[in-house]
């Protein structure tokens, strides 16, 4: 399968990061950007102790018929690709560049090289859902 490479990636994918750290810091939670092996951002919990680390990845086109869905590569590697998984992240955060809105879940959810998410996934509540992947995260960890 051949990946089309987008001239401006690395913009789209600044872009997304600081959405996706307006959204972590709008819901309390301190975030830190590193870019360094393979996540992009640390959060740190309510309680201060609790650090996440977060894979954002950020789409700019909606695919589809009626532009119904974004589909965004949930792999690592230049030449062969793998599925990112937890060793590289605790949670992944997709990024809807033109509807500015996040959707958040445990990296224990990504299930093929590429994810495809229905627009409508991007209006549930994101303070919601980051209490959910973390939660995941912490049963995976415990």
């Amino acid at each position: 399968m051949a990946y089309v490479t987008v001239p401006n990636a690395v913009q789209l994918g600044r872009c997304g990061e600081l959405i996706a750290e307006a959204v972590f810091e709008e819901n309390l939670y301190k975030t830190c950007r590193v870019n360094h092996e393979g996540f992009d951002l640390l959060i740190f919990g309510h309680d201060g102790g609790e650090s996440y680390r977060v894979e954002v990845k950020t789409a700019s086109v909606p695919q589809g018929a009626g532009g119904l869905r974004y589909k965004f590569m949930t792999s690592k590697g230049s030449k062969s690709k793998r599925i990112i998984n937890t060793e590289d992240t605790d949670l992944v955060c997709y990024v809807a560049l033109p509807l500015r809105r996040c959707v958040i879940r445990c990296v224990s959810t990504v299930e093929a090289k590429r994810t495809t998410l229905r627009t409508t996934d991007f209006d549930e509540c994101e303070a919601t859902q980051i209490r959910e992947a973390i939660a995941k995260v912490r049963k995976r960890k415990c």
